[in-house]
């Protein structure tokens, strides 16, 4: 009986030190780039860490960028795309912790004072979600 109940042990030791189940973007938000950071023409990559909790939803969002206001206009808009972001399976009984980067591009293509075109490119497979806005910046037309 001694015999048989090491090997058990060991497989229970072995699962819970198992790799984090492998998570699938279920669903997001359109990402956006700030209208006031493309009018004052602030670009950079935010960087996030969060939780997938045990229903596919994010919490625990943490962003890091510097402390200028343009800064914190993505890091508030990176921060805000990203709690809308549902994973699958979303019945893992577990929390997982992941990473992601909103990385905000400016084009040099004229902007217009209307709509900016904005492109928006995902990278799932790395190991860091990586998420590639970029647009040109808002050109501001003189008061009359």
């Amino acid at each position: 009986m001694r015999r048989m109940s090491i090997p058990l042990l060991l497989l229970l030791s072995i699962s819970s030190f198992a790799a984090a189940p492998e998570l699938y973007l279920k669903s997001a938000s359109a990402p956006f780039y700030p209208r006031l950071a493309l009018q004052a023409r602030v670009g950079g990559t935010v960087s996030l860490h969060f939780i997938v909790n045990e229903r596919g939803e994010t919490s625990d969002v943490e962003a890091a960028l510097g402390d200028k206001l343009g800064d914190k206009l993505l890091r508030d808009a990176a921060v805000e795309n990203l709690q809308s972001w549902k994973f699958w399976p979303p019945e893992c009984a577990c929390r997982v912790r992941r990473d992601a980067a909103f990385v905000y591009v400016l084009s040099s293509d004229s902007g217009s004072s209307d709509t900016p075109n904005v492109t928006v490119k995902w990278f799932l497979k790395a190991p860091i979600v990586r998420v590639q806005i970029e647009s040109a910046p808002i050109l501001m037309q003189a008061q009359p």
